[in-house]
């Protein structure tokens, strides 16, 4: 019989934490939601607030403990120390906004809600923020689970359930598409931020000349 090995370790770790997983997804979810309410039952028509959960997939998970090993490497001779405990982001809740304005608006709120929640927002290769996020451990039994909230414009979050699909799950043949592709994806980054100030500018130019 052959060695069992980290990965072994890992996906039978994932296996038994995943009801749970679920189950917190869901409940996290539906807690963002009722904390935004305040903010949803006064959008306008052109205005959205849309919170979706999900959990990390078992290859995902495996793959993003490596890369925080040094070297990107697991130590098979400690099987004991590698834990997806260790991940910041098992369970992670999307709260897609438009216009930005609404992001901004609803980053607060939820912070007042989850106040030992820890602020770590996501920025491009310039330091520009792209998205706010918090980490924090959430769930109902004795071992709360590592959990994440990111609240980011839509057109935004759309570009990366695209950009996550076509570059960090592509094909074997195609690693490594991510450095290749980090200059366009920069570019879409400032036009769609072009798009969102320029639809905002002109919501409060109508506001303005719009008669009392």
């Amino acid at each position: 019989m052959a060695d069992r090995t980290v990965e072994d370790q890992l996906r039978e770790q994932y296996d038994t934490l995943l009801p749970e997983m679920t189950r917190v997804a869901e409940h996290l979810k539906t807690q963002i939601q009722y904390s935004l309410l305040p903010i949803a039952r006064k959008l306008k028509h052109h205005e959205s607030l849309i919170v979706k959960a999900r959990v990390k997939e078992c290859t995902s998970a495996i793959d993003k403990l490596r890369r925080s090993k040094p070297g990107g490497v697991f130590d098979r001779e400690r099987l004991d120390i590698h834990t997806l405990l260790d991940l910041h982001d098992l369970v992670g809740v999307r709260v897609l906004a438009f216009p930005p304005a609404i992001a901004t608006e609803a980053d607060t709120l939820l912070r007042s809600q989850f106040h030992d929640w820890m602020p770590d927002p996501i920025k491009d290769e310039n330091g520009e923020q792209l998205a706010f996020k918090c980490n924090g451990q959430y769930g109902e039994s004795s071992q709360k689970l590592p959990c994440e909230y990111q609240v980011v414009s839509t057109l935004i979050g759309i570009f990366w359930d695209v950009e996550h699909s076509a570059i960090y799950k592509q094909a074997p043949n195609l690693k490594g598409l991510a450095p290749v592709m980090r200059k366009q994806t920069t570019a879409v980054y400032r036009a769609l931020k072009a798009f969102e100030d320029e639809f905002e500018r002109q919501i409060q130019v109508s506001k303005s000349s719009t008669p009392v």
